[in-house]
């Protein structure tokens, strides 16, 4: 059964765009706060990160957006969803793609592209005097890129599958209650993504094993479940959400919101052909799609993520 904030997700990806900006506006004085202030990896990265700092390879702004992506990120949708500003410290990959971005704490896996970590982002915030930190509303989504050196996809009783369980829920929790101490009065942490299903999994980890998805998907789940749990110590000022679960949901039920291009779930725009990048990129079909690369999605399937994101804030809220 769908969860409210999934269902009042459904409405279209047109029809949303054309929403009255001024019932926005007017249910932003209904939140606690009014700046997001934002942290992890490619998933989150608006631009300040990789290309800020001049590592995203050729060209620069990657796929045109200085985003990882066709577009703006779920993070800075969901920031103009509220009617709020937004500071972000994400910081995606390097070099075309070919080197991953953040991890959650750089002593449990460093980034290949030097990207910094959400402790030395959270660390750099800090240091720049947190701005307006308790009028805003901290956001974490990361440990994409610390799920695959930590865990075993083929074999679910793989002891290091209960140790990373163990380990990024801590580790969130530890970065977490950073922001708190430092008078974060919220923070919204999204949990892992279902990358099990993103095409790199099925075409380059799993090939030929047929159970290896679903056994990735399985230790993706555990470790989301030890995430939830961990973060209870907060109370109802974490505002956890089950990001797997809703781009699970979507992909699923792909043509339901527009991705309409043919293996929807499986074809991406960036690495399957010159007829693919030409129908995604060049003639702005990009819409069809739900991958933009083997690992990210396009960005109208941030979109989606966005609204369902704010969606769920609202309910926390009772709005």
């Amino acid at each position: 059964m769908l969860s409210i904030p999934t269902i009042l997700g459904l409405v279209s990806f047109a029809a949303a765009l054309t929403v009255d900006r001024r019932s926005m506006l007017s249910k932003k004085s209904s939140y606690p706060f009014g700046n997001i202030v934002a942290f992890g990896d490619e998933l989150s990265d608006n631009g300040s990160g990789s290309y800020a700092h001049g590592v995203t390879g050729d060209p620069a702004s990657v796929y045109g957006y200085d985003t990882w992506t066709n577009g703006p990120v779920a993070v800075t949708y969901l920031a103009k969803m509220l009617g709020m500003t937004l500071d972000d410290y994400a910081f995606g990959g390097c070099c075309g793609g070919s080197k991953y971005g953040a991890t959650i704490d750089e002593a449990y896996r460093t980034s290949p592209a030097g990207a910094q970590s959400v402790k030395q982002q959270i660390t750099n915030y800090t240091n720049a005097g947190a701005k307006d930190i308790k009028s805003s509303l901290g956001f974490v989504w990361v440990g994409e890129n610390d799920l695959s050196e930590h865990t075993d996809a083929f074999w679910l009783g793989d002891p290091q599958n209960t140790n990373f369980a163990g380990n990024i829920s801590s580790k969130i929790a530890e970065q977490v209650g950073r922001l708190f101490d430092l008078g974060a009065p919220y923070v919204f942490v999204a949990n892992i993504y279902p990358k099990h299903i993103a095409p790199v999994t099925k075409k380059y980890l799993c090939n030929t094993n047929t159970d290896c998805v679903s056994t990735w998907g399985e230790v993706i789940q555990n470790a989301n479940d030890a995430i939830e749990s961990e973060l209870k110590q907060f109370g109802d000022k974490i505002i956890y959400y089950d990001a797997f679960k809703y781009m699970e949901y979507v992909v699923s039920t792909a043509s339901l919101h527009g991705f309409t291009a043919p293996d929807a779930t499986t074809v991406y725009c960036d690495g399957m052909g010159d007829a693919i990048w030409k129908d995604c990129v060049t003639d702005k079909h990009g819409s069809h799609y739900l991958w933009m690369n083997f690992i990210q999605p396009t960005t109208k399937f941030h979109w989606y993520i966005a609204r369902d994101m704010k969606n769920h804030i609202d309910w926390h809220f009772g709005l």
